[in-house]
């Protein structure tokens, strides 16, 4: 029987390590960026009537996703940081499972906040040209385009996570 040697890491497990803490940093900043874009995003009509994401289920799915995705990447970010001073290994199911799930907690945000959007300037194309209205949109498409990024960053964390585990189990 032929012996197996296993493939050698493209990583270092320290390289790594700053690998994903840089995508966790880079996950917290497009989200934390989404969201402010988000709160204050705000179209005015009247004195008495302006529009705030919360007027739309779909936003504040969004800005929900975004917030659970902020509270995630913050304390994964902490314990990355602790675990590269302490050269501690990785807790290899909780990084699997926590970046399984916040992926898909992000990107169906991100799809929400595309699809309203889409819908907003579908119902709305009487307002094209209106400074405040084009404004508002292109806002949304920002903080949508920000989750899209910021999922793409879980998506990598995903991964590498995913990566890790058979290391473990065998």
């Amino acid at each position: 029987m032929e012996s197996q040697t296993p493939a050698p890491a493209l990583l270092s497990v320290r390289a790594s390590q700053f690998v994903i803490l840089g995508l966790r940093v880079l996950t917290s900043i497009f989200l934390v960026v989404s969201l402010a874009i988000l709160l204050s995003n705000v179209l005015s009509g009247d004195r008495d009537h302006k529009v705030h994401f919360y007027d739309f289920v779909p936003y504040r799915y969004m800005a929900a996703a975004i917030v659970i995705g902020i509270a995630y990447s913050l304390f994964q970010t902490a314990v990355t940081v602790i675990r590269i001073r302490r050269e501690n290994h990785r807790s290899i199911l909780l990084d699997f499972y926590g970046d399984k799930v916040i992926s898909n907690v992000v990107a169906t945000g991100a799809v929400a906040g595309f699809v309203m959007t889409a819908q907003v300037q579908k119902d709305w194309s009487e307002l094209v040209g209106i400074d405040a209205y084009d404004k508002y949109i292109k806002r949304s498409h920002a903080a949508d385009g920000l989750v899209l990024l910021a999922f793409a960053c879980t998506f990598m964390l995903s991964v590498l996570s995913s990566y890790a585990l058979p290391k473990k189990v065998y």
